[in-house]
């Protein structure tokens, strides 16, 4: 039974795009960029550029910048930050989704059902999403867990999903009996009057086997969010 709960998460992770498992870094990888955009931008830019720079040099000022590295400046200025705000929101297909939520997980363990609040902590660029999550139950120590993978899906009608694959370290203290196990979170992605709503399903490799439903809200909504 443990095998086969441990063969259900490896397949879930072995499904995740090959150019999101290199895991929370935050290199540029423009999965998530609109390319019939980006390519004509990066080549009108480049060539700017180099034009502004072969002005500079003749007065002899900027020697020893190229046209590529400022061009992957500002790429990478635009990956960070400027992607947040609506006026940028041409160049990629992601919903802004950093900042804090809070709500709670369902849960069914060995025929028993239960529930936990959770804290949800969302850190993004237009390239990488990290997700962290506290979760709290009278009596119980609190316990963290950090994503080893996360990423975003689009399906052809433009619903939107966050997955993301986690460790939590578990807790042995006071009596608590949470092993270290790992897990996997399936939300999707709605708009709310204010921020947004991450409702879904999770499982994870525990013996016996844990699954259940995740449902949390943004408390503290970017100002720069995409409308």
């Amino acid at each position: 039974m443990v095998e086969m709960e441990k063969s259900e998460l490896a397949i879930a992770t072995e499904m995740i795009p090959a150019h999101q498992r290199i895991g929370n870094n935050m290199d540029i990888n423009f999965s998530y960029y609109k390319t019939k955009w980006l390519i004509p931008i990066i080549i009108g830019l480049g060539t700017f550029v180099a034009y502004a720079l072969e002005g500079l040099w003749k007065n002899g000022l900027a020697y020893g910048f190229s046209s590529s590295a400022i061009v992957l400046a500002i790429l990478g200025l635009y990956d960070r930050f400027l992607w947040k705000w609506p006026v940028f929101s041409l160049l990629h297909t992601l919903p802004n989704l950093n900042g804090d939520y809070k709500g709670s997980i369902q849960y069914n363990r060995e025929g028993v059902n239960g529930t936990k609040a959770v804290t949800l902590t969302i850190k993004q660029t237009c390239s990488r999403v990290k997700v962290e999550c506290l979760f709290h139950k009278e009596g119980e120590n609190d316990s963290p867990s950090k994503s080893t993978h996360a990423y975003f899906t689009t399906d052809p009608f433009g619903d939107q999903e966050l997955h993301f694959v986690y460790h939590n370290a578990g807790s042995q203290m006071n009596g608590d009996t949470l092993s270290p196990h790992d897990g996997m979170n399936i939300l999707q992605i709605n708009k709310a009057k204010e921020g947004y709503v991450l409702e879904g399903h999770y499982f994870t490799n525990r013996d016996p086997q844990t699954k259940g439903t995740m449902k949390v809200t943004q408390i503290k909504p970017n100002p720069r969010r995409k409308k």
